[in-house]
């Protein structure tokens, strides 16, 4: 007489083993990614508002505190915008901008005077430039050099131009990354071509 196969010896067994245990895991690590994804997203938030102030020179003590009093997010058309005042009265605007870069999407803000002639801030946003050479685009001294540079001279919209890394960057002038030209021409062009959108979208003649 044939002995019966326990369920833990047949053919079958080592799949379904498998398939309960692919589903334990899952189910762990969607349990995981739930319990995290609201916190990254508040970080990010907490993040952007931060990098919001910091281009008006605003203090980012109390990023909450200070976003909502000094910051008012605002929409024209399909531009939408943020709209910066102290207790002397507007102080300007910024905006998102994105472009594409060597490895990805380069997102970034702006921030512009009231009559959008000078930018007051620059700062990146996220990037998938190569680390150390085009990654570099997020370093202080390369994103400052936009700091109080006119970008609207009359009507017509400034080109920006790079120039070795050891030279000092004046009037159109920006020190570019040696190494990673590519990276800083793609940053020039998004600034260039986004600000034709700001403008047409503000509905700011520009030529």
């Amino acid at each position: 007489m044939e002995s019966k196969t326990e369920f833990r010896e047949k053919r079958f067994y080592p799949v379904f083993f498998m398939i309960i245990l692919s589903f334990f895991f899952v189910g762990i690590v969607a349990a995981m990614y739930h319990s995290t994804s609201e916190r990254i997203s508040l970080h990010n938030e907490l993040q952007f508002k931060s990098k919001i102030l910091n281009l008006f020179g605003l203090s980012n003590k109390e990023i909450e505190k200070q976003f909502e009093k000094s910051i008012s997010k605002k929409q024209k058309g399909d531009m939408i915008y943020y709209e910066a005042a102290n207790e002397k009265g507007l102080i300007g605007y910024a905006f998102e901008i994105s472009g594409s870069g060597l490895w990805g999407t380069i997102n970034a803000v702006i921030a512009v005077s009231p009559d959008y002639k000078k930018i007051t801030g620059f700062d990146i946003i996220s990037q998938n430039e190569t680390p150390g050479l085009g990654g570099r685009i997020t370093e202080d001294w390369f994103k400052n050099q936009f700091i109080n540079k006119i970008i609207l001279s009359g009507k017509k919209i400034v080109n920006f131009e790079l120039i070795p890394e050891n030279e000092e960057s004046k009037d159109n002038k920006i020190r570019q990354i040696t190494g990673a030209t590519l990276s800083g021409k793609a940053v020039l062009k998004m600034i260039h071509n986004e600000y034709e959108n700001i403008l047409t979208e503000m509905e700011i003649e520009y030529d």
